[in-house]
Formats: C-alpha cells, structure tokens, sequence
C-alpha cells in the first residue's frame, strides 16, 4: 500500500462523525473529572459541598426557614 491509501483510510475513519461525537464526549467528561479530582486535591475546599457554602445559599436558606 502507498502512503496516499493509509491517508485515505486514516481520514474516513477519523473523519466520520460516529467517531467525532463519542470523542468529543469522552474528551469532555475526562476532563471534568479531572478539574473534580483536583478540586478534592486541596484539602481546604470541599467539592460536593461548594454550593452550600456561598453566602448567597445561606442567605436564600435562611429566608426559606423564616418563611
């Protein structure tokens, strides 16, 4: 085989958009679990409970339980 057919058959597999969309989706999810495992790096932060811990959510909290 020449060179010309590997690059022909490298661009239809690579090329077609059953193997863009699961790529893509792979590559996003990989790196959201990435920056989460890094985020729980820092002892000092705790990631699950990011939420809770703005000021604003105590406040909307605390409205909520005078209500």
């Amino acid at each position: 085989m020449k060179f010309e057919d590997y690059y022909k058959e490298f661009c239809e597999v690579f090329g077609h958009p059953l193997w863009h969309m699961p790529m893509m989706l792979i590559i996003f999810f990989l790196g959201v679990e990435v920056m989460h495992v890094n985020y729980h790096a820092d002892g000092n932060k705790d990631a699950h409970g990011f939420c809770s811990q703005q000021e604003f959510v105590k406040d909307m909290q605390k409205e909520i339980d005078n209500y």
